[in-house]
């Protein structure tokens, strides 16, 4: 199984467009100790040729023309792809946007679980995935049922939140079942190598802790080192748990709450332009690094 992340910060990247924070003003002076990230997004194939991504970012199509494996074939026609489908952890709207990116011709699979099937079908803007007949070619995924995406990978939703984003009417939320409304998700090829991606990680339970222990390498939400990490920044904005986000830092934190999965290869990723952990030389980079964690950066590529 080979992985790739094509993005790893939050929502707005970084730098983000509007934003003068210590990490974004550094990346826009080109320090060399920060590097920028385009929005969360993994890309992953068990065979070299088809692939699969993990959310549909903003930034899709910057992210598909930097990675040549996503690059459509001459030799197969005037519209192709190698992207057999798009697997959605929610519909939060740094997850879903990069779908409209999709509308050109070609058909294309989405997998997500019905509530946010039902987000996503009902906004008219999604209409444009059906410019042909039966372009885009929906299956529902159910948490706790498997299922395989092409020939050679099997995945396994992870429930992780009922809460649905905040930009859903109350009328909407009203009529809808939240079920599965976040997800994380089990990655596992036919020859048994395991990865799990949980890029909104609301909190680690010990079953959820258990079923990661399973994975050589797991990619978990690195959005915020603090709970409070945006409240000090600019007075009134919401806490990390709040939004849906366990911080890296504190006793109840990811980093502590995972210290003993030491055979496993850890990763955070879904970084916000403000976590500490983007400045490679800052204590809090050192510390989940001598933790044994990694920071992930656009283009890391892993192999199992």
């Amino acid at each position: 199984m080979r992985i790739k992340v094509l993005g790893a910060a939050a929502g707005g990247g970084l730098p983000q467009w509007n934003c003068t924070c210590t990490n974004c003003s550094a990346t826009r002076q080109n320090h060399p100790n920060i590097q920028p990230r385009t929005q969360s997004q993994l890309a992953v194939s068990a065979d070299d040729d088809v692939w699969f991504l993990i959310n549909a970012s903003p930034d899709l199509r910057q992210q598909l023309i930097n990675n040549p494996e996503l690059h459509p074939d001459p030799v197969k026609g005037l519209r192709n792809t190698p992207v057999a489908g798009i697997i959605l952890t929610s519909a939060d709207l740094d997850h879903i946007l990069g779908l409209l990116l999709m509308r050109e011709f070609t058909p294309v699979r989405i997998y997500a679980t019905r509530p946010v099937t039902s987000i996503l079908k009902k906004n008219s803007f999604f209409q444009m995935l059906d410019r042909l007949p039966g372009q885009s070619r929906w299956t529902e995924i159910e948490p706790g049922v498997s299922f395989h995406a092409g020939d050679g990978l099997i995945c396994t939703p992870i429930a992780l939140s009922n809460n649905l984003p905040t930009y859903i009417s109350e009328t909407d939320r009203a009529s809808l079942d939240p079920t599965g409304a976040t997800i994380g998700l089990l990655l596992e090829d036919l020859q048994g190598a395991r990865a799990a991606y949980l890029p909104a990680l609301p909190a680690i339970t010990p079953s959820l802790k258990e079923r990661l222990s399973t994975s050589s390498t797991i990619f978990i939400d690195g959005t915020f080192w603090s709970d409070d990490e945006l409240q000090k920044i600019q007075p009134g904005t919401p806490l990390a748990r709040s939004m849906g986000h366990l911080p890296i830092h504190g006793p109840e934190g990811s980093l502590a709450t995972l210290k003993d999965l030491v055979s496993t290869r850890k990763i955070y990723t879904h970084i916000n332009n403000t976590n500490p952990i983007l400045q490679e030389q800052s204590s809090e980079r050192r510390t989940v690094e001598d933790a044994g964690w990694e920071v992930a950066w656009d283009g890391l590529e892993i192999t199992l």
